[in-house]
Formats: structure tokens, sequence, C-alpha cells
């Protein structure tokens, strides 16, 4: 079946890289180009297409609606290319291309060494990228696909054009200074943590937005301590005996290790939360991304089955690497 293109790859590609520079001499130094040559190629794709993309102003280039459109698409074009070119290379064995990862901060801390460690050693020639966001942040980047996957909270009114692989239902903890009278406890109810200063992350916050929702039930108002937006704040002010705070045992467990602080169950009821891995729904997931999330719950089974995180794992370990059961093309929702 012949194609009458009246425009090439070159062409999309200087578009998009004006389009994000927002300049043409910014996007000439990124793309080694000539200047005048970069123009030329935007001209003759703008007469190719009979519209202009972009309004020229003092400060540099915005998108015309027509250049939005063009560029929505041949951003897609672009990686649906890139993505065949790495899975036919790996029909011979070898998994190449990009991979952009998203990880809650909590997560980053608990298993993405490893993950990276052993992802790395398997595919060298995979260009991997690693962001750290909150969860709705994280899905939103998805649904861009600005990341490939992300590993984020899994929850009742998830966004239908996600796919939602879960991992694992970990179960929270007070996260306790060393040598108070809390940290002699072996368990904790959750009215008797409301009761405690908390060092909590701000309201938009998945964790924060949890236990308001919990106190507003119980017709209580959180005794907030201190609210921190960076987590690694979070368990310092705890090791300074300055609050304490609400985590999974997984995300302190170097610390607990060393005695900075201690994890203490909540009881009365057990408070968890959902894992799951977040991939595109109207894009299909490379070789590249397939190999690391099959690593990624070969880590989490491995940190379950160690007791280093505490929770259920929500798949079956055996159905990693079986073509037939992709960890990413068999989702739950």
């Amino acid at each position: 079946m012949p194609f009458n293109l009246n425009i090439d790859l070159r062409q999309l590609n200087t578009f998009l890289t004006v389009a994000d520079t927002g300049s043409f001499s910014r996007a000439s130094e990124k793309l080694f180009v000539a200047q005048p040559a970069l123009s030329r190629q935007i001209r003759m794709l703008e007469e190719a297409l009979n519209v202009e993309v972009f309004v020229r102003h003092g400060r540099g280039v915005v998108l015309t609606a027509a250049g939005e459109l063009l560029y929505e698409r041949a951003r897609a074009l672009l990686q649906s290319l890139e993505r065949t070119q790495a899975d036919v290379t790996a029909v011979a064995g070898e998994v190449t291309g990009q991979v952009t990862l998203g990880l809650l901060p909590t997560v980053a801390h608990t298993f993405s060494g490893a993950t990276i460690e052993e992802y790395r050693k398997r595919f060298p020639q995979v260009t991997l990228a690693v962001k750290s966001a909150m969860s709705g942040t994280l899905q939103q980047m998805v649904m861009q696909h600005r990341l490939n996957l992300a590993i984020t909270y899994s929850h009742h009114g998830s966004q239908k054009n996600l796919r939602y692989r879960p991992l694992i239902e970990e179960r929270f903890y007070l996260i306790s200074p060393p040598d108070t009278k809390v940290s002699k406890l072996s368990e904790i109810t959750l009215d008797e943590v409301m009761d405690l200063p908390l060092v909590l992350p701000e309201e938009k916050h998945g964790l924060r937005v949890r236990m308001e929702k919990e106190a507003a039930e119980r017709n209580k108002t959180l005794n907030l301590a201190l609210e921190v937006s960076a987590w690694p704040m979070l368990t310092d002010m705890v090791r300074r005996g300055l609050g304490y705070t609400i985590l999974s045992s997984a995300a302190v467990h170097d610390m607990t290790e060393r005695s900075e602080v201690v994890a203490i169950p909540i009881t009365s009821p057990e408070i968890s939360r959902t894992l799951a891995i977040v991939t595109p729904m109207d894009l299909p997931s490379s070789v590249a991304t397939l190999k690391l999330a099959e690593i990624i719950m070969q880590q989490v089974a491995i940190q379950v089955q160690t007791g280093i995180w505490n929770g259920k794992l929500l798949f079956d370990p055996k159905e990693i690497g079986n073509t037939h059961k992709s960890p990413i093309l068999q989702e739950d929702r």
C-alpha cells in the first residue's frame, strides 16, 4: 500500500525540538544544526502541511493550534518508531531502547537501588531514567507518555486510561523515635496514633489524605506537629525526636536496623495501601519496559520473602518471565 507523505522524520524531530526549547536558536544548539538550515526544515514542513505550526515572537516561538496537534501526533509517532526499532532488535536477543521509570519517594528508597543494578546488569544497552514524584503526578506523567511505567498507589477512582498491575498490599506502621514510651509498644491502635504529634507530608500527598480521612471518620483532628514536603525529612524529624510519622516498614528498614527509629504495627484497624505498576492504556509496552516490570516484580517478591517488606504479594511470583502471562499485558483493573 503506497503512502503519500510530504514530510520526513528529520523535519518532525526538528519541529519537536523547537517546540520543546521554545526557540530556534536553542534548538539549533541542541541539534548541532545551523539555524538557517533548521529554519528551512520548519518552513518546508509548514509548506507541506499548508499550515503554520509556530507563532514567532520576540522571546522565541509558541505552537499554533495546528502545531499543538502535530506535536501530540509527532511525539507519539517517534516514540512508536523508537519502540518498534528496539523490539525488532530484541527479536535477535539484544534488548535496546530507552525506558523512563517513575517512583514514589518512599518506594524509591525501598528498592530502587537493587532494581536498577539488576536491570543495568542484564540489559546494559537500554538507557534508563528514573524520576520521583507523588502518586497523582506520576500517573499524569504516564498518561502524557513522559513515563513508560511507574509504581504508584492503586485506589478507587484510578484513571481509566491507565493500566494497573497490583504489586503489593503493604501495611502501615507508626514510626517512632527510639527510647520513648511509645517505642516500647509491640503494637498501637489507630486511635492512639491520632493523639500523637505527627510529622506528615503536605495536604495533597496520598498519605496525608489517607490520615485526614481516618481522623474524620473518628471525629478527630490530626495532631500535626510538623508538615514537611520532602520524604527524607519525615524520618529525619522522627529520628531527632520531633514527632512520629506513618510509613511502611520497608521505607525505614535501614533505619530500624541501625536502631535510629522503631516501626510499630498499627492495629484496630490495620491500615494498608496497594501499590501497582502503572502503564498507559493507549500505548503498548516495549520489550525493554516489560523486562523492567519483571525485575520490579522480582525485587518486590524477594523483599517480601526476606521480611524486608511486610505486605501481601498481589501476584504469583511464578508468572514472572512467563511470556504467556506478561506482568504488563495481563494487568488487573
